[in-house]
């Protein structure tokens, strides 16, 4: 994961997320949510949660299930909703 002050991108596959300012607060849009602006915690917690989601050499392990866990629940949803995103903007993936 890149992060800077007005961006976050994945080194896994193609998502990020950008700082835009609206109505005097910075905000954050994420690629793969769309319609929703979020804090600087949870554009970050999305990432997380793409990478984590696409880490093939992770998938078995309890840390990354936790760590996927975590991040949904910063975002307000499940993990199963997340991944159903996820697979239909990057299918076979």
């Amino acid at each position: 994961m890149y992060v800077c002050d007005w961006s976050i991108t994945s080194g896994v596959i193609g998502e990020f997320a950008e700082r835009i300012h609206r109505e005097g607060e910075a905000q954050w849009r994420v690629s793969w949510l769309p319609g929703r602006l979020f804090t600087r915690e949870q554009a970050l917690a999305a990432i997380e949660l793409v990478e984590l989601l696409y880490d093939t050499t992770r998938a078995d392990d309890d840390d990354a299930r936790i760590g996927i866990a975590v991040a949904a629940t910063v975002l307000g949803i499940r993990p199963i909703d997340a991944a159903a995103t996820l697979s239909e903007r990057h299918p076979g993936r």
